[in-house]
């Protein structure tokens, strides 16, 4: 029994913990960390979730243009501001080196079902989908209009999907 204890817990994923250092968009951030006595940078991704381009437009409700990706960074940042420490377990990376994770406020709520419920990301897995219908039932963040999925909007897009520098 001990040594399936053992087994268990060496094959859980990591866990990272850091501050926040910047938000490239509404799912992708950078944590300010320590590994082996260094200080690191770790590039995070929200597992489970989709958020929408830092240049994506939406149509809202009106049928006016605004900056939904903007805005779905900022709903990040104002989660989750500069300092702000956050504990992630990683389930892998994405093509980019991204740590791909399910991350915790301090409060112990999923950043990402925060995120998903406000309307500022939409479910990419099924553990999301119940605060995707409460955003869209509620007309919240980005189902307040029209607007394409971040991925085709990625497809549609290939050039501005660069990454923005964080700011100084």
């Amino acid at each position: 029994m001990l040594m399936l204890g053992m087994l268990w817990w060496s094959n859980r994923a990591p866990w990272q913990s850091g501050t926040m250092i910047f938000a490239n968009d509404g799912d992708s951030m950078v944590l300010n960390g320590a590994a082996q006595g260094q200080v690191m940078h770790l590039p995070v991704r929200l597992l489970g979730i989709d958020a929408p381009e830092l240049g994506q437009i939406c149509v809202d409700e009106k049928r006016a243009n605004w900056a939904c990706g903007r805005q779905a960074r900022d709903a990040l940042v104002a989660l989750v501001p500069r300092g702000t420490r956050l504990d992630c377990q990683q389930s892998g990376k994405d093509r980019y080196d991204r740590a791909l994770s399910r991350c915790s406020l301090a409060d112990g709520r999923d950043l990402a079902a925060v995120l998903v419920s406000g309307g500022w990301a939409i479910a990419t897995s099924e553990d999301y989908l119940l605060e995707e219908d409460q955003a869209r039932r509620a007309r919240a963040g980005i189902w307040r209009g029209d607007f394409q999925t971040p991925a085709e909007w990625r497809a549609a897009n290939p050039r501005n999907n660069l990454a923005i520098p964080p700011p100084s």
